[in-house]
Order: structure tokens, then sequence, then C-alpha cells
């Protein structure tokens, strides 16, 4: 998300017409909704698509530089590189290096070094891979992640090698048909619907989320603006009258375009997505309408046009000051209300002018000192340091020593690799592991029974007391855990708005469990909110003699513990290794537990049914224990950690005894 074009004397962005101010102004409300959306400021629930309206920006004016200097026969890959390095890396540089420094100060060890490689990997381009790779249901916030917003300019970057390469290879190719132009439009149109399908089959296919940092899935939207551009040239060369959509009335309407869907809610679960054709299209009605240039318009006042200037600097500024701000409040308990975001709001703006004024021009302007050879041995040199410094951060794993050793046990707490994490499917069904199903527990054998896992996080993060209690049982288990995908009995109308790769994992783990004999226990744990799905799922397997090991529910915490654990001990200036509070209704979710046990009330007596209760495990005497021993028992706001996940070791070994009955007196029966 940047301030893109070719420069005029006055340091100003100019296009073959000159300078646009109405352009200046959408890149202003652009940066303006991108704040107020993630400084959570009423007005801009849907704010998010301001990093779109950018997108349409930097295709049009890119696309315009590239095109009419094909035309002129004077297009460079080189220049048109550096144009880029010289207006976007050096306020990145700085900015990641702020961050980098501010970061050795208040972000603990694993934190710091996944922030270093977020920081190497914006430095290099590539920040919308590396945020893709960490976008899994258990990556870690938002608010924690300085560099997050970096994975816009990557994809920005990634645009401007592959537009321009393209453009000039057509144009090359094409030359001798002397219809150049027409062939590398014809080229954009076919990317961008590509582009634009790819981006669409994605929205509804991918419960990852991986488009909303894929240029595949993004290209559609500066190639709006890049066909803009190509239209407008065409036109011109060829000496046609001005195109019917350069009227007031477009530009009124794509203005209530963009601003409407700033202002509504509209979901991210999804985007880009068909939603996103709206605050594209009003982009680019604004941009091909030319309207509101004259300097006595409204937008043309001074406020606009600076934000406009800056909006650069104020988008790479904005969200390191949010997330260390957050940081720096939490620790001291400060609530976050309407003065701290106002200083938050005044930090960025004067941070970004800052950064306009003594990074970006000086660079842009002083081209006889920032040579195209100093520029780059500069920013070489700079990265090459900055990457030896990544490597002696690895070394010395994430220069723990610069904090209290008391603060480490809840890094450790975070961390939800498991015994066998390599099975654990994410939210497309897909795995690292081949298998189908996973084992764990002894080694299949002939007449003794074996089990399976199936359920999503909140069954997984029992692995490994589970396999242990199955090894010591002689138990052969399998693993059928796929994030955020609760068990239940598919149901074309009730589970309608489930992801597909989720409901197509549960009818084939289901079809799985009733084909066969084997596995005859099944364990059973999710994050249901619903007791009449537990309460079908366990009817289906029953009525089919498998035995069924039911994992409750532990307790909803609601808010991160290892964070909280390490802000408290910052307050008190000392180690808390214990934490206990009261076991209220809420916290254990008794209504919702009590309507288990009444739904499967009718099972009470039946061996077949075993209930697992890792509640009587950290509660007792009427508190629960978040921290016990110097260690959180919680590694977020409800998962158990895995560094005591071995306290559950005693539930499970009295569950699979209990199962082993069951199937001992159904044997009997039988014969």
């Amino acid at each position: 998300m940047e301030k893109t074009g070719a420069t005029d004397g006055r340091g100003k962005h100019a296009s073959p017409d000159g300078f646009r101010l109405d352009i200046n102004a959408l890149r202003a409300l652009s940066v303006i909704a991108v704040v107020g959306f993630h400084f959570q400021i009423p007005g801009f629930a849907g704010g998010f698509v301001g990093v779109d309206i950018f997108l349409v920006i930097t295709g049009y004016l890119m696309t315009t530089k590239v095109l009419n200097d094909l035309k002129l026969d004077r297009f460079s890959l080189w220049t048109f590189a550096m144009m880029r390095m010289r207006r976007i890396y050096p306020a990145l540089a700085v900015a990641v290096a702020v961050s980098v420094v501010i970061g050795w100060f208040v972000t603990l060890p694993g934190e710091y070094l996944k922030h270093l490689l977020q920081a190497l990997s914006a430095l290099a381009f590539v920040s919308n891979f590396a945020f893709n790779s960490d976008n899994g249901y258990f990556a870690m916030a938002a608010q924690t992640k300085p560099l997050l917003h970096t994975w816009s300019l990557s994809l920005e970057w990634q645009f401007y090698i592959w537009m321009p390469l393209i453009a000039w290879l057509v144009w090359r190719l094409a030359s001798r048909t002397k219809s150049s132009f027409s062939a590398v439009t014809l080229a954009l149109q076919i990317f961008a619907a590509l582009s634009l399908a790819w981006c669409l089959s994605a929205s509804q296919h991918d419960a990852m989320g991986s488009s909303f940092f894929s240029l595949r899935a993004r290209a559609w939207e500066p190639l709006a603006g890049g066909l803009i551009a190509a239209a407008e040239i065409r036109r011109r060369s060829e000496g046609a009258k001005a195109s019917w959509l350069e009227s007031p009335l477009v530009a009124l309407a794509g203005w209530a375009l963009v601003t409407g869907c700033t202002v509504y809610p509209l979901p991210e679960a999804r985007w880009p997505g068909m939603l996103t054709i709206l605050p594209i299209l009003g982009a680019a009605m604004i941009v091909a309408a030319r309207q509101g240039a004259g300097e006595g318009s409204l937008l043309g006042l001074s406020p606009v046009q600076r934000i406009g200037d800056w909006s650069y600097s104020i988008y790479l500024w904005h969200w390191p000051i949010w997330v260390f701000a957050l940081s720096w409040l939490a620790v001291r308990g400060y609530e976050v209300g309407g003065a701290q975001k106002t200083t938050m709001i005044l930090a960025s703006l004067v941070t970004g002018a800052l950064s306009y004024r003594y990074v970006e021009q000086p660079v842009r302007t002083q081209r006889e000192f920032w040579t195209p050879r100093r520029l780059l041995t500069a920013s070489g040199v700079s990265f090459a340091v900055f990457a030896g410094f990544v490597s002696l951060a690895f070394l010395n794993h994430g220069f723990a020593g610069r904090l209290p050793d008391y603060l480490l046990p809840a890094e450790l707490a975070r961390r939800t690799n498991t015994p066998r994490d390599e099975c654990f499917r994410n939210a497309n069904s897909t795995k690292k592991a081949t298998e189908t199903y996973c084992s764990f527990g002894s080694a299949p054998a002939a007449g003794r029974p074996a089990a399976i896992l199936w359920g999503d996080s909140f069954a997984n993060q029992y692995l490994e007391p589970i396999s242990q209690a199955a090894l010591d049982s002689g138990i052969h288990g399998l693993i059928a855990t796929q994030s955020g995908c609760r068990a239940f009995v598919d149901d074309a109308a009730v589970n309608a708005s489930d992801q597909p790769p989720c409901r197509q994992f549960n009818r084939s783990t289901l079809d799985f469990v009733l084909a066969q004999a084997e596995p005859s226990i099944v364990v059973l744990g999710s994050n249901w909110s619903n007791a009449a799905e537990i309460s079908a799922l366990a009817d289906r397997l029953l009525s089919a003699g498998k035995t069924v090991v039911l994992i409750m529910p532990l307790l909803n915490i609601g808010f991160d513990l290892p964070q909280r654990w390490i802000e408290n001990q910052i307050r008190a200036g000392r180690a808390i290794g214990e934490w206990k509070v009261e076991a209220g209704p809420d916290l254990t979710m008794s209504t919702f537990r009590n309507e288990i046990a009444r739904v499967l009330g009718r099972y009470r007596d039946n061996p077949h049914l075993v209930m697992v209760d890792p509640l009587s495990v950290v509660c007792e005497q009427g508190y629960c224990y978040l921290v016990r021993d110097g260690q959180a028992n919680f590694r977020d706001t409800a998962h158990i950690s895995n560094v005591n996940a071995a306290q559950y070791r005693g539930l499970f070994d009295a569950a699979f005894s209990a199962a082993l009955r069951a199937a001992m007196e159904a044997d009997e029966k039988t014969d």
C-alpha cells in the first residue's frame, strides 16, 4: 500500500495529464479507512477495503507509466525497478528497523525470532508468503505481529515485477504485427479475468484464507486500474473524444460506493471474493471519471492532500504503533479507550509526516546523492547486516537473556506441537503425513480393540496423555483430527454453513468408523456449542455397537492466558507461580455441561458411553488453576498447554480401562 507514480518538479506524482488531486484524495480516504479499521474506530467496520482501493490506484499509475514508456520506446525494466525501489524501500527499511529495536525490549524470545524472520521477509518483499504460512488456527494473534501490514507491500512489489515484465514481453513479441498495444491490453484482460476467476473460486473452497495474501487472487484488483489506464492511452492516441465515464455522476457514485464499503461491516472471512468487486468498482469509477481535480475543489483541500501525500508512511507506521501501544497499555493495566486511540492516530499522522519529510522525500529528490549505485549499495549492506543479526538471534535463541527468566514459561506454554503434529489436518483437510489416519498407542494386534481420536484441536490437544494411556492398555489408535472442524453427523440442512472440507472430513470419518468392527472405541472431543449435535453423534455410534469416550468441555477463560500471565508478572516485578480463579458458571460453562448431561442421560447406565471430565484436574474446592507450580495450564483462551498435558493421563487410563471392560462384557454376551 503506497503512493505511486512518476514525479514532476514539485515532487508530486504525475500522470501524462498532470498531478491527479482526485487520486491523491482517494489515497487519503484509503489510508484513513485502513487506520480507522485497525484502530477499531466506529464507522470503519469495512475499512480494510482501503488496501483494495490502493491496489487499483497502483495498477492505474504503474500501467500508465509502463505503457507510455513502451509507446515512446524508452521502457527499461531496470529503470522501472529502481524507480519503485527508490519510492518504497527507504521508508520501509526505517520502519522495519525501528520495530526490531522496540521488539528487543518488549518481545519474548520465540516471538522475537518470528518477528525477525517476518522483518527479513518484509525487506525481501515476500512477507505475504511468510504471513500466509503463519495463518493457521493457532497462529499468533494479529495484534502481536508489528509487520503484518507489510504483506500488501510485498504483494504490490510482486505486481511491479510481473506486470511490467509481461507487458514488455508481449510488446516485443507483437511488435512485428504493429499491434503491440492491443496485444498488451488483451494480455492484461486475460490475466485479470483469470485472477478474478481464481479469487472467486478460492473464496468458496479455501478454508485457510490463503487467497487473502495471494497475488494470484488479487492481481485483478490492480489490473482493474491498469485496464483503465490502457483505455485512456488508446483513446488519446486515437484522438477520440472523452469517455462517457468522465462525468461528475460517475465520480459521485464511485465515492459513494467506496465510502459505503468502508462504513458497512463487510465479511472478512472470505476476502477477497465476490463482494470485493464493490470497492474495486467504486475506486475504478473515481479513477476513470477524472473529476474533482481543481485546486479549489473539496478534494483539493490542503488537509486531504497532505494525508494523501503522507499516506504511504502513515500506512507503514500506524500498525507498529498500534501493536506496541497495545502491549504497553496492557502491561500497565490500562484500557484502550477513545483518548488512547486518538493519541495513536495522532502519532501515526505525525510519524507519517516525519517519514515523508525526512526519509521519502530526500531519497526521491536528492538523486545526485542517492544514485542507483548508492541506493542499492546502502540497501544491500543494510539487508546483509540485518540478516547477520537474525542469524545471531537464532544461535542465541532469541537473546533470552534480555528479559527476566520468570517470563519464559509463559512463552513455553504457547507451543502448540503435539506428539504427532504432522497428522493434524489444517482447515483445508490436508496434513504433512501421507497416511490417511496416523497411528498412536500400541501396534495393531488381532483380537484387541482399536480406537480412533476424532474431532478438532480440542481433541488433538489431549493426544499425549491419550497416546500413553493407549500404549499401556495395548490399544492401537488412529488420529482423525482437523483444525476448526468439530465432530458431527453431517446433515445437508443443518450443516450448510460449515466449510465443505470439514463436512467432507466428517462424512469420510464416520463412514470409515461404521464400515468395520474396528476401531470399536471412538474418542470424541471438539469445541461444540450444541448439545443436540453431540447427542446425534453419540446415538449414531452407540447404535452401531461402538464404545464412545466423550471428552467434556473444560474452561472458557476468555482471554489469552500466557499473555495475561506475562502482564501480571511484569506489573508485580516477580514470578507468579500460582494463579487460581473462582470456578464461576461462565468459566466452567456449567449451563452447556448440564445440557450435555441431560441429553445423554438415557445412556447413564450404558457402559459403552464413557465420560471424561478434565475439569477435575484443574479445578477443586470451588477454584480453577490457570497457573500451577510455575506452569500455565492453558496456551490461549481455552486450549490446554502441552507443557501440562500429561496431568490428564489418569483420566484416559481410566477411560480405556472402562472401554475394555465394556468390550469384554459385550463379547461374553455374544458368546
